[in-house]
């Protein structure tokens, strides 16, 4: 069994070179799905809310290829991250795909994996933290069905852009402290719950970390984004691997 993990495409139209890129990943677990499992970590889309037909039908060709991947055996979740929310409404009521707005733990091959989106790894980002618990509260939810996907996704692509520029900036001038903010939070969790290996993206900032708690090794991976490259976090026989998509496809 092979497990796949990827977060932070920001896709806004399947037309782009990593629209196609993320098609040819497809075709490619396609060609076995029962021997692959799919994790999305988040931000996959520049904007997704709900279960609007725009977004669905917007990017068709890929929905088509996600379910036929689930259809033909492969595993396949979904994690909200902070350009997608509410949308167990299409993924998980219309295709059976089931979607985690928290972390998750995972066994894969005797493999212990905690998979998250990574939007909560600084703790002191008051004002996101705010913006997050207003967003996805059961108050909020309703009105992101209510109104017609056409609208939201206008509004969030105009939103996202912004916000894709802010994140660049500050992981290019804060580095350093991005990286210390994925390890640190790697070591609490740890703590909370053990795990062989922590999977998160969000921070735009590729990084892989090796450290060891009461003598396990443990690694922590957070995937960058596929603004810079599009990679792809593969997991097999307890082996994980960061690799760049545009090599093996």
């Amino acid at each position: 069994m092979t497990a796949w993990f990827v977060s932070d495409i920001h896709l806004k139209d399947v037309n782009e070179r990593n629209g196609n890129t993320l098609l040819r990943f497809l075709f490619f677990l396609n060609k076995n799905p029962k021997e692959n499992q799919l994790y999305f970590l988040g931000d996959i889309f520049d904007f997704w809310l709900s279960g609007g037909a725009a977004f669905a039908n917007h990017y068709k060709v890929l929905v088509d290829e996600i379910e036929k991947f689930k259809k033909g055996g492969g595993f396949v979740c979904y994690f909200e991250g902070n350009h997608d929310f509410h949308v167990d409404v299409f993924w998980t009521k219309k295709l059976g795909i089931p979607v985690y707005e928290n972390e998750a733990f995972f066994n894969i091959d005797g493999f212990e994996v905690r998979a998250e989106h990574g939007d909560l790894l600084n703790p002191d980002d008051l004002k996101y933290l705010k913006y997050r618990a207003l967003v996805r509260h059961a108050w909020i939810e309703p009105i992101g069905h209510i109104v017609p996907g056409f609208f939201w996704k206008w509004l969030g692509e105009a939103q996202s852009q912004k916000s894709r520029k802010t994140s660049a900036n500050y992981g290019l001038v804060n580095a350093e402290k991005v990286r210390n903010l994925i390890r640190t939070h790697a070591h609490r969790v740890f703590k909370q719950k053990p795990f062989d290996l922590i999977v998160t993206g969000h921070m735009h900032i590729c990084d892989e970390y090796t450290f060891e708690e009461n003598g396990k090794v443990v690694k922590s991976v957070n995937l960058g984004t596929w603004l810079e490259k599009p990679r792809a976090l593969r997991l097999e026989n307890g082996k994980a691997d960061l690799l760049d998509l545009d090599q093996i496809l």
